[in-house]
Order: C-alpha cells, then sequence, then structure tokens
C-alpha cells in the first residue's frame, strides 16, 4: 500500500498548486500511472475525474478525452462496480470540446451526444443541461431555429445537480438575448439578480452575454451591463483561462461601446489562446481583428506567451489586427470545411460588417 501513500503525497502537491492548472494536471498523470501500475480501479477513476474537473479550469482540452474515454470503457467492463452516472457533467464537456476542436468529426460528436441521452434515459435523468449542449452545438453549426428548439425541450425538463437554477437562467438570458429579445432578457436577470444566484463565473458571464448582443444591436442599456459585468468580475473567486470565451465578449462589447477598459481586460487573456481548443482560437481571433483594427501604437502589457509580444510593451495595432485576421480567416475555413456549411466565414463576415457601419 506504499503507492496509496505516493498519491497522497501528490494530492497534497495538486492542493498546495491550487490555481497553477497546468502544474495540477502534469500531477495528476502521474498519480493516475501509480494507480495504474498498481491495478487500483477506484482511485483510477477518482483521480481521472479529478483531472477532467482540473482541466475545464483551462481554455484547453488536451488530457481529458483520454482519461474520459478510459472512464467510459471502465464503465462497460465492470457494470457492477462502476456508476457512470458520475460522469454525466463531464460528459456533457467533453461533447463541447468535441464540436469545439477540428480533428473531432460531426459524426463522432453526434455519436457522443447520442450516447449522452441515451444514457440519461437508461437512468431517467433530467435532460435539461443536455438540451443546453445541444443548443450549443446548433449556434456553433449556425442552426438558431435549431437552437431555440433545444432550449424549448430544455424547458420541458426537470432542475438537477448538474443544471442548477442558476444555470437555468444564464441559459434562458443567453438565448433571449442572442434572439434580440432584450426585455426578456432583462427581466429574468432581475429575478436571478432578486434571487442572488451565482456559480463560478455566473452571473458575470451572463452581464457579458447580454452587453455582448446589446452592443451589437446599438441597444442603449448595453453600457449598463457592461458596468454589471465589471462589478461581478471583481468578486469571481478565480480567474482562469476558462473564461476566455466571456472575456473575449467583454472586450468585443467595451470596444463596440467604445470603452477603454477594454485594454485592460485584453492584457489578461492574451496569452490565453495558446493551445486552447480550435473554436475558442476562433472567438478570439475574429473578435480582436477588429478591436486592434485603427490606427496608431498602443501601450500593452503584455505575457511573453504571447507570439507577437515584444520588451517594450508598444504595439502597432494594425499590425496585431492583421494577425488575428489571418488566424481567422483560417480557423474559418477549416470549420467550413469540418461542419459542410459557410457559417464560420458568415460570421466572420458579419463582425467586418458590424464594424465598417459604426
Amino acid at each position: 500500500m506504499l503507492y496509496r501513500l505516493e498519491i497522497q503525497r501528490l494530492l497534497l502537491q495538486i492542493q498546495e498548486s491550487a490555481g497553477n492548472a497546468p502544474h495540477c494536471i502534469g500531477l495528476f498523470k502521474q498519480a493516475i500511472q501509480i494507480a495504474d501500475k498498481n491495478d487500483d480501479l477506484d482511485l483510477g477513476i477518482d483521480l481521472r475525474v479529478m483531472l477532467i474537473r482540473e482541466e475545464r479550469s483551462t481554455s484547453k482540452c488536451e488530457e481529458s478525452p483520454a482519461a474520459f474515454a478510459w472512464l467510459l470503457a471502465q464503465c462497460e467492463q465492470y457494470p457492477e462496480q462502476i456508476d457512470e452516472a458520475e460522469f454525466f457533467e463531464e460528459y456533457e464537456w467533453m461533447i463541447c470540446s468535441a464540436y469545439s476542436n477540428l480533428n473531432f468529426p460531426l459524426e463522432q460528436v453526434y455519436a457522443l451526444a447520442n450516447d449522452l441521452k441515451t444514457r440519461l434515459d437508461k437512468y431517467d435523468f433530467s435532460k435539461r443541461s443536455y438540451y443546453y449542449t445541444m443548443a450549443g452545438l446548433a449556434q456553433h453549426l449556425g442552426d438558431y431555429t435549431l437552437s431555440n428548439f433545444y432550449v424549448e425541450q430544455a424547458r420541458t425538463e426537470p432542475l438537477d445537480e448538474i443544471c442548477n437554477e442558476t444555470m437555468m437562467y444564464d441559459n434562458e438570458i443567453e438565448n433571449a438575448s442572442r434572439l434580440g429579445n432584450f426585455d426578456e432578457a432583462m427581466q429574468l436577470m432581475q429575478e436571478m439578480e432578486y434571487k442572488k444566484l451565482n456559480d463560478f463565473s455566473l452571473p458575470f458571464e451572463t452581464y457579458v452575454s447580454m452587453a455582448y448582443f446589446m452592443a451589437k444591436s446599438n441597444f442603449g442599456k448595453a453600457t449598463e451591463y457592461i458596468a454589471k459585468a465589471k462589478e461581478e468580475f471583481t468578486k469571481l473567486s478565480e480567474i482562469n483561462s476558462s473564461l476566455l470565451y466571456g472575456l473575449t465578449r467583454f472586450v468585443y462589447a467595451m470596444h463596440l461601446c467604445k470603452d477603454e477598459d477594454a485594454w485592460s481586460y485584453y492584457e489578461i487573456m492574451a496569452d490565453w489562446d495558446q493551445n486552447a481548443e480550435d473554436d475558442l482560437r476562433y472567438m478570439l481571433s475574429r473578435h480582436m481583428a477588429f478591436v486592434f483594427d485603427r490606427e496608431g501604437e498602443k501601450q500593452l502589457q503584455l505575457s511573453p506567451k504571447v507570439p507577437f509580444f515584444n520588451s517594450k510593451n508598444s504595439y502597432v495595432l494594425k499590425d496585431i489586427a492583421t494577425y488575428y485576421f489571418t488566424i481567422a480567416t483560417d480557423l474559418a475555413s477549416r470549420f467550413d470545411k469540418r461542419n459542410g456549411n459557410e457559417n464560420a466565414k458568415n460570421e466572420l463576415k458579419k463582425l467586418e460588417k458590424e464594424n465598417q457601419e459604426r
């Protein structure tokens, strides 16, 4: 049983390294190797679930697919010993990561989603979070009619531990804002505020969603929700690269509203796209291509990990715009080839038109 002491030592190091996800993931991998070498199924399961949850706090999905595949394989091999229902929350994240990465064919994404639906039916579990996940996939593909259908289906399912009331409000407000139903979104947000609902990055990202779609629609209250998001950002228990999607939207909303605070938030996330999921890289690059599309130079405090970093901290804005536009154009072409449509290219064109009209 000495190996268990070694694993406990690694878990203690992980606890002491909280906030340093790459280091913690490396330690989890060491612990998993020890558990597997000693045929400890229970520890192998627990450690892989912990690894996946650790990686969820980043913009990457590198180690989780193999860990998740192993968990599913053990469910098949030892159905009496393993409760597959414990992995459902991770299952939904894996679906999102799958369609966000170009190396996953769409048929594999749908197969993964269908498998989850079958397992949820098997246990008679709520499919609310599953339908919200499928709405996200439909949005990724540009099918907003299908996305709205999935949101409507979600409403017929009960809340549970995976999709709690906070998550429900966030998804409903996102859907209403995306459709331009801002009165509905504001009413739902008032309810969310009254109930004081929060869950890690929520309601920060909920405010951001409202501000983002309002700013894109020239809706006057966009600045009000930018201010609310700024206040909520200061309350976050942890700032990590899992916030890349939300912060990209936030910076872009401030850009449209001519809020100079956009630069300080960009500095926080500027290196988070390194090795990030492809969809997150496309999200950042297509928006920043237009945020930086202006004359002049800017002093920015950026991480040396940023590819265009320079020690003088002075950057030609048009050069950075070109850098991001090149990446966005390439990713748009590759996503459209994978998805069999032109939605990604059209998103890029819409952003271009949006900025030309201002």
